[in-house]
């Protein structure tokens, strides 16, 4: 299609076609070629999903006969995400355990029988893969939190139609008592995956763990978010659809909680949250819901006269078994008036400058009475000052160059008004002598994003004088 120029930068357009030669990466900097050979694979149209795979690479044989004292094969993994509207990622926690660690061999070698094993199996049912990351709070009967733990390990990939098994292994540390196995699964969604199964300890074994064939209730919510605008004193409702997945009927109930997230932007507990104010309710607020059905629950709010700004909610839908429990959802946005406030200002929290690099933390406050979701841009950039050539007595400008620039995505749950989010990076870097420029910049959706900026000066080189 001929030249096209951006900002004074030069690049050749290239248009798809079926059978394409090249492929064109654009940059700042110019363009980069690829050669695509004759044999490679396209995409056909149609096909939405993910597809998987890998390159496996191993010593060839010798011609001569000879072999090779040992044989090795190395991998590089394929994951192939196809993006378009037929796109769905969906999960279930299918399974949740607690056994004394005598009863799983595979642990038993490494920690012998003094140890406790808790395992929630994460089931992909969608068609691409998600990255699952658990976390599990133990919990007493009177729901007293008495422990912590981090749930797997590693990437946390589940390829579509694959079960996973995240596992936590600690020491046999708690007292005899009855208690609460409280798994909680992000996997890219919008809310996590919760499920809670009871167990107990006695003084020489591990009651009431939970080992089955049928998998958990699996539960879907649409919407699982409601943007709601209203006025103060009027009546609004909004209807939300269960559906049933599973093979057996779910005793499903609801109930509405305030809707709040940490500084990492996680859900608080909800011991943290408080009650929900009266004039928000659902209808109806328990019910049965046969395997392969679906059932529509009418949610209804009259905010009072003195209402103003937003308002948000957990609509929280937990169905209970004799062996576990699992919870779903969805999150309400409510905004009550006429004029929206969209502002929030962004800071540099904490710097810690290492050898090879900095650990940075950013700090962003949502300062108006609107939820925000925000996208996070960081740079890091050397600074050379303006000087005066002494040859010609020209005068160079000052300039900066690109060392790092790391971008985040939009967050899944949104910031909400009065609150705070942090977002942490870590940026590699080789500290020479100079100045050096931090800036962040944070697109809410106002009307100017919110930015910072902090300079640096460095004596020495490679970090190795402050």
């Amino acid at each position: 299609k001929g030249w096209k120029s951006y900002e004074g930068k030069v690049f050749k357009v290239w248009v798809p076609c079926s059978q394409p030669s090249f492929a064109v990466k654009l940059s700042a900097s110019g363009a980069e070629w690829y050669l695509r050979k004759p044999g490679d694979y396209y995409v056909p149209r149609g096909v939405s999903g993910g597809r998987y795979g890998a390159v496996a690479i191993s010593p060839a044989e010798t011609g001569g006969g000879g072999q090779a004292p040992f044989q090795f094969r190395m991998a590089s993994f394929i994951e192939l995400q196809i993006i378009g509207g037929a796109t769905r990622r969906e999960a279930f926690i299918a399974n949740v355990s607690v056994l004394p660690s005598s009863e799983v061999p595979s642990i038993r070698q490494q920690v012998g029988d003094r140890g406790l094993v808790y395992t929630a199996e994460v089931t992909n049912a969608g068609n691409v893969h998600i990255v699952a990351k658990g976390s599990l709070v133990i919990q007493t009967e009177e729901g007293r939190t008495v422990a912590r733990y981090p749930l797997g390990g590693g990437r946390g990939v589940i390829i579509p139609e694959a079960t996973v098994a995240l596992r936590s292994v600690t020491g046999r540390n708690l007292p005899p008592g009855n208690y609460r196995a409280r798994v909680m699964v992000d996997y890219g969604g919008r809310r996590p995956l919760v499920a809670e199964a009871p167990f107990a300890i006695t003084e020489t074994q591990v009651a009431g763990s939970i080992e089955h064939d049928k998998p958990l209730s699996r539960l879907v919510i649409d919407p699982d978010e409601l943007e709601i605008t209203t006025r103060a004193g009027a009546f609004t409702s909004s209807i939300v659809e269960l559906t049933n997945r599973g093979d057996e009927p779910m005793e499903i109930a609801s109930k509405i909680l305030p809707l709040g997230y940490s500084l990492q932007g996680d859900f608080l507990p909800e011991e943290e949250r408080g009650a929900a104010p009266d004039w928000v309710e659902v209808n109806p607020e328990s019910f049965t819901l046969p395997p392969g059905r679906s059932r529509r629950v009418r949610l209804s709010m009259r905010p009072p006269k003195d209402a103003d700004g937003g308002y948000y909610f957990d609509l929280v839908f937990r169905s209970d078994n004799q062996e576990a429990a699992v919870e779903s959802g969805a999150n309400i946005l409510l905004f009550v008036g006429d004029e929206v406030i969209k502002a929030g200002q962004v800071e540099i929290a904490n710097l810690q400058l290492v050898e090879q690099g900095a650990v940075v933390d950013v700090l962003f406050t949502n300062l108006g009475n609107y939820h925000l979701h925000t996208v996070v841009d960081f740079a890091l950039r050397r600074v050379y000052p303006e000087y005066v050539d002494e040859e010609t007595g020209r005068v160079v400008p000052r300039q900066t160059e690109t060392i790092a620039a790391i971008s985040l995505p939009a967050d899944t749950n949104p910031v909400l008004p009065g609150t705070e989010r942090l977002y942490s990076f870590e940026v590699p870097a080789n500290w020479d002598s100079g100045e050096y420029e931090l800036a962040v910049r944070v697109d809410y959706g106002g009307e100017e994003p919110a930015v910072a900026g902090l300079l640096l000066a460095i004596e020495g080189s490679n970090g190795s004088d402050d």
